[in-house]
């Protein structure tokens, strides 16, 4: 099953006096895109027997939003483990949570009888879900070998779009980093920066992955913590959004902030910025930057 826009296109603006170039992957596919639309391609076209599939992670994650868009499309039924809901999201569901629910999703709301929400017990539990239904356990964001397929396919296009381009710099965000490490099996010089872990956490993990070209891992001046409204990257998302693209706040935007304080990687080189797609969470991001008076 092909639903895709590809290869995606290769766009150049000019952003700090600088040209960027964007591999457009948020136009993959209305609702199945940037990072996601990579990393699931090669679940699209598996046949899974009992047609069920599980996972687990936040109750906004972009990758629960595209396997429920994926469950509906092949008609599998999905189950997804989360912690308790808060009070407000009960009440008035919104952002990649409403959106599942409308797509079908089953929600098991996991309370761990210690009380913890830690991702080791969602994932415990995700996985007993799994076998007990012979359903098919994917990993949370997608972590898993499956995601190699569509990472492998990005690696070609980006090969034929950078082959006119002066020793192309690579940027792709880091969530789970399982993409990024994937994408250094077939590309070199790829830079990143870890959204949700950090720089020991990404090397563990591509240490773990025996990636023997790592990337290069980019770090703030500061650290933002994860998910945390900023007025930097606020700036960064309407200084974009005016030349004419819209990134995500909490990954893409942050990517391009440690661009921007670590220019000097750059020099002499031409940068090839991977759209992470995940539009539909600014949603919920934006109101929270309202609640904390940073958008009007």
């Amino acid at each position: 099953m092909n639903i895709f826009n590809t290869p995606s296109v290769l766009q150049n603006f000019i952003w700090q006096n600088r040209m960027f170039y964007i591999k457009r992957d948020d136009l993959l596919h209305p609702f199945i895109n940037g990072n996601k639309a990579r990393k699931f391609k090669g679940l699209l076209e598996l046949d899974i027997k009992e047609k069920i599939l599980v996972s687990y992670g936040g109750n906004q994650s972009n990758a629960m939003l595209t396997l429920s868009y994926i469950a509906r499309l092949k008609n599998y039924e999905f189950i997804y483990v989360t912690p308790p809901l808060p009070e407000v999201l009960k009440q008035l569901p919104q952002g990649n949570f409403a959106l599942a629910l409308a797509n079908g999703v089953k929600f098991e709301f996991y309370k761990p009888s210690d009380k913890r929400s830690d991702v080791d017990v969602l994932r415990n539990r995700a996985i007993e879900i799994s076998n007990s239904y012979n359903g098919f356990f994917i990993p949370q964001g997608g972590a898993c070998e499956l995601s190699k397929i569509g990472i492998k396919d990005l690696a070609l296009e980006l090969t034929k779009d950078a082959k006119n381009l002066k020793n192309p710099a690579f940027f792709y965000v880091s969530g789970s980093g399982t993409s990024v490490g994937y994408l250094c099996n077939f590309l070199p010089s790829i830079f990143t920066i870890a959204a949700a872990g950090d720089r020991k956490y990404l090397q563990k993990l591509f240490q773990d992955m025996k990636i023997s070209q790592p990337p290069t891992i980019l770090e703030l001046n500061t650290k933002i913590p994860f998910g945390k409204p900023d007025f930097r990257l606020l700036k960064i998302y309407q200084e974009w959004l005016e030349l004419g693209v819209e990134f995500d706040l909490i990954y893409d935007c942050l990517g391009l902030l440690s661009i921007r304080e670590n220019l000097n990687y750059f020099d002499g080189r031409d940068i090839v910025f991977i759209h992470s797609g995940g539009l539909s969470g600014n949603i919920t991001q934006i109101q929270r930057y309202k609640n904390k008076k940073l958008i009007p």
